[in-house]
């Protein structure tokens, strides 16, 4: 990483303020104007009494870009409220949305929708995604896409989130030393962001009677200093409380050497408070700089304290250093000082920092802190830092772990053994990629429905089970059986191997045909192979080919890659990487990490659809043949050099929803198909595919200078009346229609 890891905040850096404009309820939309015209009332002398939240669906907080929120929970119909108080990017009003909650108790919430006073449209509202949790009145979270509607212009806004419902009667309540972390960010009067993040930490003691000396970088000392200028300067302030309480319920006003800094809420939680801090400051070409702090009592950690598995979240940074507006999610795990993350090889080693405080360095990097932990609690840990180590450029930003629950052991498949067959029940098969090509297996679930043809009865149905053997190892499905309860296909059940025979035995199955599969931590089974012949078994009608679908319980054999039961998460997923056994990257081309790959197979269970994938299936034997040993994700590699320059496939060009007849003239799925086969066709064999892996042209099958007439032909081949089979994409088309017309 590059030698500059945190920016230490100046004394200008904390002359700012935002103001929580909430009412008691936590609702309250009479803001006053903000920023260049906005002055925060003086701390009250004598101080008011505090009238805090009290607990109840509502709380109070603040995001860390700087913009002051309200969130409501409706546990009866299940839905959160998001509402904008004085935001500084154009944000009003409220929004609301549908939540769930996951394994780990997190709330998520991502299907927003608000009224013309929002200024939010419906696409920049379906965006939105806000996770949080919950703990002892304390709410942590992210939320991503959020528009800057000041910026305009397609400006993202992202970051965590932190509120409370229930705040302290009296300044007195909050003595003590805390130790912080903090962030900021600076920006033109029309939003546009003009100095990166900065983010900082410390410890501030804050006395009975609301004065408080804050100490930069360094644990406190009555008489610590730091660095303004070419000058040491100390750093002091008061705490009052803020003179209007039923629009600002428990907040109190600060201000830092005679200056405002902003205004603070609290969470009273049993045995401590957590304090966070909105502020804002307008700067002198009439921009404005905004940021958040969060405040911890001092404690001594041990050096175990973070160790365990973590789901961690924080704001999502492009390679040259800019936030994207989406909030990355990293599985984390620590042990013995160490920290390792699931996309980055580099670990972070771990030491005490200020009491209450961890701090952590990319391994081989300058001893100045690139993470600095700070513990809410058993299950919940903030922390500030940077984006990269090595060579990559970083970026400051903030985020937030929530302890990950061991799930339930699944003893099925602990004891299988690397390179050998074990039999897996579709429904325990994860992902390792976020999409599949949804016409590929619309294709297949024509077919397998295909049981007339006008009068003639089809037995084209029948291919799911002869795709089932196949992909067994074990050729077609037998017609002929010594049981006569097999012979008959009205009792054959794609869950049920008992119900059919293979023409080949179990004992004789060739190994080679079959697909591939992992063993990760606590026994968990993940799919490295075969995601859209498994999907398509999934989705096929279980019998007779107009039943319910088949589904989770459908067994296959598979091949076991290897048995890493014992990896923590993070170790586990660096493993699959380094062994390209996982596809990254969403249809649109955006990274994603491991925790954003779906839990399950079915198209019903968070399968992304990628059209480039189906585009590439069709090109099979037209554009290119799968070689022997193909890499796995062959045709995402495909895909991908095809939306890249100079090919420039857009399928947005094309009308997929019908056939064509691919003469150079319409702009129907065959001529995509065939522009997509003559750049494969025509490619030199060294041209690169992904130059990265290094895979070329040839490697990758490409049939150089020989164009798949015969089988682009047969691609859109109608049912014939004899009941036999129609061509995949006329069955693709059809299935996808009918779907439709539901």
């Amino acid at each position: 990483m590059t030698t500059t890891h945190f920016k230490r905040t100046t004394l200008a850096t904390l002359t700012s303020v935002v103001v929580l404009l909430l009412s008691a309820c936590g609702g309250g939309d009479d803001a006053r104007p903000v920023g260049n015209n906005f002055t925060p009332s003086a701390p009250s002398a004598p101080p008011i009494a505090l009238a805090p939240l009290s607990g109840g669906a509502v709380y109070a907080g603040s995001a860390s870009f700087g913009d002051p929120v309200a969130v409501q929970l409706d546990e009866t119909a299940k839905t959160v409220t998001l509402r904008f108080m004085d935001s500084h990017f154009g944000l009003t009003g409220a929004i609301v949305s549908p939540y769930t909650t996951d394994s780990n108790s997190a709330y998520l919430a991502k299907a927003f929708t608000g009224d013309a006073s929002t200024g939010l449209s419906a696409k920049q509202l379906a965006a939105i995604d806000f996770r949080f949790t919950l703990d002892n009145g304390l709410l942590n979270g992210s939320v991503q896409q959020l528009a800057n509607l000041k910026q305009g212009q397609g400006g993202l806004l992202q970051g965590q989130v932190t509120a409370s419902n229930r705040g302290v009667n009296s300044v007195a309540a909050l003595a003590g030393i805390y130790s912080f972390i903090q962030e900021q960010a600076s920006y033109s009067d029309n939003g546009v962001m003009t100095q990166a993040p900065s983010t900082t930490y410390g410890q501030i003691s804050i006395n009975a009677d609301g004065s408080f000396r804050t100490c930069l970088s360094q644990s406190y000392s009555d008489t610590c200093t730091h660095t303004a200028g070419t000058q040491q300067v100390s750093t002091t302030g008061t705490l009052s409380s803020e003179a209007d309480q039923a629009r600002y319920p428990g907040a109190l006003a600060m201000t830092v050497n005679g200056k405002p800094l902003g205004r603070l809420m609290v969470a009273a939680r049993p045995g401590q408070n957590t304090l966070f801090i909105d502020h804002h400051e307008s700067t002198s070409n009439g921009g404005f700089t905004t940021g958040a702090w969060l405040l911890q009592p001092a404690a001594i950690l041990t050096s175990t304290a973070l160790d365990g598995e973590w789901l961690c979240s924080q704001p999502e940074v492009s390679t040259s250093g800019v936030a994207t507006g989406r909030i990355q999610r990293n599985f984390v795990s620590i042990g013995q000082n160490t920290l390792q993350t699931d996309t980055l090889d580099t670990d972070i080693q771990l030491a005490a920092g200020p009491k209450g405080l961890m701090t952590g360095q990319w391994a081989g990097s300058m001893p100045t802190p690139a993470r600095v932990f700070i513990p809410l609690g058993a299950n919940t840990v903030r922390y500030v830092g940077n984006t990269g180590a090595g060579s990559t450029p970083t970026a400051a930003i903030s985020g937030t772990c929530q302890a990950l629950p061991a799930p339930a052991t699944l003893p099925t498949y602990l004891n299988a053994v690397a390179n050998q067959v074990s039999m897996v029940m579709l429904g325990d098969a994860r992902p390792t990629q976020p999409a599949v090509g949804y016409d590929q297996i619309y294709y297949k679930q024509g077919r397998y429905r295909h049981v007339t043809t006008g009068a003639v009865v089809s037995t084209v149905w029948q291919k799911a089970f002869d795709d089932l053997c196949e992909d067994s190892g074990q050729n077609a499905v037998a017609t002929k059986s010594r049981e006569t309860t097999k012979t008959d296909p009205v009792q054959w059940k794609l869950n049920d191997r008992n119900s059919f025979d293979c023409t080949v035995s179990d004992a004789n199955r060739v190994t080679t045909a079959l697909k591939s599969a992992v063993v990760g931590p606590h026994g968990l089974l993940y799919l490295t192979d075969g995601h859209h012949t498994f999907n398509s078994l999934w989705e096929a009608p279980n019998n007779q080919g107009r039943s319910g679908i088949a589904g989770a319980t459908v067994t296959m054999p598979v091949v076991i890659q290897g048995n890493y039961q014992d990896l923590s998460h993070a170790a586990f997923w660096r493993k699959m990487r380094a062994s390209k056994w996982v596809w990254l990257k969403t249809p649109d081309g955006l990274p994603i990490t491991p925790a954003d790959l779906p839990a399950q197979l079915g198209l019903s269970n968070g399968l992304l659809d990628d059209p480039y994938r189906s585009l590439v299936y069709y090109t099979r034997d037209v554009g290119y043949t799968p070689p022997a040993n193909a890499p796995e994700f062959l045709e995402f590699y495909w895909a991908d050099w095809l939306k890249a320059a100079p090919q420039n496939i857009r399928l947005a060009d094309y009308n997929l929803q019908t056939t064509g007849a691919g003469n150079d003239t319409d702009k129907g799925y065959m001529q995509a198909i065939k522009d997509a086969s003559r750049l494969m066709v025509n490619a030199t064999p060294a041209t690169f595919i992904d130059g990265k892996s290094g895979y070329t042209a040839q490697t990758m099958g490409a049939l150089t200078g020989n164009f798949g007439t015969t089988a682009y032909l047969n691609l859109p081949t109608p049912k014939p009346v004899n009941g036999k089979k129609a061509g995949k994409l006329d069955y693709a088309l059809e299935y996808r229609a009918s779907l439709t017309a539901k």
